[in-house]
C-alpha cells in the first residue's frame, strides 16, 4: 500500500532533493537546469535525481527566480498552455476553457495561466522551456515529428502533459485510433476514388490518421487513395492543393481532410470547379468544430470530441501536480462520428 499523501503541499527544496537523493545540492541544481552534461554529472546520479524531485512533487519556483521575494506566492503554479502557431484557434479555445474549468474546480495551489506559442517545429528555441524561468507545469500540443525528437532527448523539470502524441516517460493523452473508419464511411456511400488532404508538416496524430486512413482505402478498392498534400495547415494552403489536384485532372469522388481547417478550404477548390457536395465528392473532416454543423453543406467528422480531449490533459495534469499520476501514463480518448449532409448522411 503506497502512503497517503498530504492534502497540503509543501514546496519542495533544492535541498531537499539533494537529502532525498544523496548528492549535493549543486548537482541536484545542475541537473534541474539541464546543466548534468556539461558538468558531467553520471546517468545514475541524474536519474537518481530526477527520480527523487518527481517523487516529492517539485516545481520551479518563479517568483523566487523572478523576483527574490519569499512571499506568499511559494505555492502558485504557473501553467503554459505551449501549441505552435499553426494550431487551429477552436482546438486552443477548448483547452483554455478546460484548463480554467478544473482549476476553478478546487485545488491546494493558486495558478496563472500562460499561453506559450512556437513556430512548428522549434518547440527547442522556447525561452525557459528547460528550466521553469518561465512556467513550472505545462500542456504540450500540436508538436510536429521535429519537436517530439527534441521532447524525447531533454528532461522537463515541471509536470507536463503532451497532447495527441506518447513519448517515453511523458504523461500524455491521445486520440483513439481512426482504424481506417473514414474510408470505410466513404466506402459505405459507394465512393471508389478516395482521396487524403493534409498539411505539412504532419504531427504524430495526423500522420496516423493518413496512414490508416491509406491503408483502409486500398483495402477496400483495390487501390491507393491519391495524397494531396498542402504547404501548410491553413484553409487558404489546403484550397491552392485541392485546386492545383483537380486542375491537373485529379480524380477523386471521396475526400478525407485530416482537420476541419483543410475541408474548409477544400469546399471552395471544389465548388469553382463547378462540382457538388456531396453530389461529385463527398467530403469528411476531423474535429467536429463548433462550426461544422455550418458548412454548406454540414460537414460529416469522425475523430475525437476535443472539449473531451481538453478535460482529459487538464485533469491528468492537476492530478501530476497532485503527486497522484505517474509520468509516463497514457490516456486514449476514443473516436464520434457525426455524420451529415457532405458524407450523404441526413441529419441524426
Amino acid at each position: 500500500m503506497p502512503k497517503s499523501r498530504s492534502k497540503s503541499p509543501v514546496r519542495a527544496t533544492v535541498r531537499g532533493i539533494a537529502d532525498a537523493a544523496g548528492v549535493s545540492i549543486g548537482s541536484v541544481s545542475s541537473v534541474l537546469n539541464n546543466r548534468h552534461v556539461e558538468r558531467r554529472i553520471s546517468p545514475a546520479t541524474v536519474e537518481k535525481i530526477r527520480a527523487a524531485a518527481a517523487e516529492l512533487g517539485y516545481l520551479p519556483n518563479i517568483s523566487a527566480r523572478r523576483l527574490r521575494s519569499g512571499g506568499s506566492s511559494k505555492n502558485t503554479v504557473v501553467l503554459a498552455l505551449i501549441t505552435s502557431f499553426e494550431a487551429p484557434i477552436p482546438l486552443v479555445k477548448h483547452f483554455i476553457a478546460a484548463l480554467q474549468r478544473a482549476v476553478a474546480a478546487g485545488s491546494d495551489h493558486s495558478f496563472s495561466l500562460l499561453i506559450e506559442m512556437f513556430p512548428a517545429g522549434h518547440l527547442r528555441d522556447m525561452p525557459g522551456l528547460l528550466t521553469g524561468d518561465h512556467f513550472n507545469a505545462a500542456l504540450i500540443m500540436n508538436t510536429t515529428a521535429a519537436d517530439d525528437a527534441f521532447l524525447t532527448r531533454v528532461h522537463l523539470p515541471y509536470p507536463s502533459v503532451l497532447v495527441n502524441r506518447a513519448i517515453p516517460g511523458y504523461a500524455s493523452v491521445v486520440e483513439a485510433t481512426t482504424g481506417g473508419r473514414p474510408a470505410e464511411i466513404l466506402f459505405r456511400s459507394k465512393r471508389r476514388r478516395l482521396a487524403v488532404l493534409h498539411g505539412s508538416p504532419l504531427t504524430q496524430s495526423t500522420r496516423a490518421r493518413v496512414d490508416t486512413f491509406m491503408q483502409r482505402a486500398t483495402q477496400l478498392t483495390g487501390s491507393a487513395p491519391a495524397e494531396i498534400v498542402a504547404e501548410n495547415l491553413s484553409e487558404t494552403a489546403s484550397y491552392e492543393a485541392l485546386q492545383a489536384f483537380l486542375e491537373r485532372g485529379g480524380k477523386c469522388d471521396g475526400l478525407y481532410a485530416v482537420s476541419d481547417a483543410l475541408a474548409l478550404g477544400a469546399y471552395r477548390a471544389i465548388k469553382e470547379r463547378g462540382l457538388t457536395i456531396p453530389g461529385d465528392i463527398a467530403v469528411m473532416g476531423v474535429g467536429d468544430y463548433d462550426i461544422a454543423p455550418f458548412f454548406d453543406p454540414p460537414l460529416s467528422c469522425v475523430g475525437v470530441s476535443h472539449r473531451e480531449l481538453a478535460e482529459q490533459a487538464s485533469a491528468l495534469l492537476l492530478q501530476q501536480l497532485a503527486r497522484g499520476a505517474e509520468p509516463g501514463r497514457t490516456l486514449a480518448v476514443p473516436l464520434v462520428e457525426a455524420l451529415r449532409a457532405s458524407s450523404g448522411h441526413h441529419a441524426g
